[in-house]
């Protein structure tokens, strides 16, 4: 019942435009997630909108980069099947660069104790969204994903 009461909670502090951003955000994450099995992703990636630059300033990009992320991470929790961090990159840089905000969708790869292990994530002027600092660091930045098919995403 604490779940219950904790959803209950977490549904009481979004605001409209919140709600209808995790709306979009299940839509996108469902899209993104049956698209990245049908195309590959330079197809998927000439459908990315451009950014205009204009709107928001720096810092204020930041912060609302971030609480995107969040309500991504909320969305994607709610949804019905796992989704992968290649997933909800995509639908974080499709939802940003249609606000108009200039960002960088990363793919890398590194090699742990466990295996080999790949991971997405989006960068705004070359510091990662919602992400530790040095996840460049512990993951090698790929030229293209095609060297990437034979592992999985988290």
């Amino acid at each position: 019942m604490k779940s219950l009461k904790n959803k209950v909670l977490l549904a009481r502090q979004l605001s409209f435009s919140e709600w209808l951003i995790l709306v979009e955000a299940r839509w996108l994450l469902f899209g993104f997630h049956l698209a990245l099995r049908w195309l590959s992703y330079d197809r998927l990636n000439k459908l990315m909108p451009s950014t205009t630059g204009k709107g928001l300033t720096s810092s204020s990009r930041r912060a609302y980069a971030e609480r995107l992320k969040q309500l991504i991470e909320i969305s994607s929790r709610l949804h019905w099947s796992h989704i992968t961090c290649l997933v909800k990159s995509f639908t974080l840089r499709w939802m940003l660069t249609r606000r108009g905000i200039p960002v960088q969708l990363c793919i890398g790869i590194g090699k742990t104790s466990d295996g080999v292990h790949a991971h997405a994530w989006v960068e705004m002027a070359g510091m990662p969204i919602s992400e530790a600092s040095d996840i460049a660091d512990r993951f090698k930045i790929l030229g293209s994903v095609e060297q990437l098919l034979p592992v999985d995403f988290d």
